[in-house]
């Protein structure tokens, strides 16, 4: 079953995957067929994170992390372990 923008729930957590940064600085993940924008999340490309959807729109949404996942560890650019 894929999710559409209407299956999801501002205020709502949900998990995925952040693949890929913006210009802006913002990590993109997706939901199923939603583009999900997660603003202060540049560093974190390529794990699996816990968000809160701030805002809906009519294709694609803004986020903000919730929480880490448990063992979920990860490097930051300068070479820091962030856990």
């Amino acid at each position: 079953m894929n999710m559409g923008i209407e299956d999801l729930v501002e205020g709502g957590t949900y998990e995925v995957r952040l693949n890929a940064r913006n210009p802006k600085g913002e990590s993109i993940g997706r939901i199923d067929d939603v583009v999900i924008f997660v603003k202060n999340a540049k560093a974190r490309i390529g794990k699996q994170h816990r968000i809160k959807i701030t805002k809906l729109y009519r294709t694609f949404a803004y986020a903000e992390l919730a929480e880490p996942i448990e063992n979920s560890k990860f490097f930051i650019g300068n070479g820091s372990l962030i856990i």
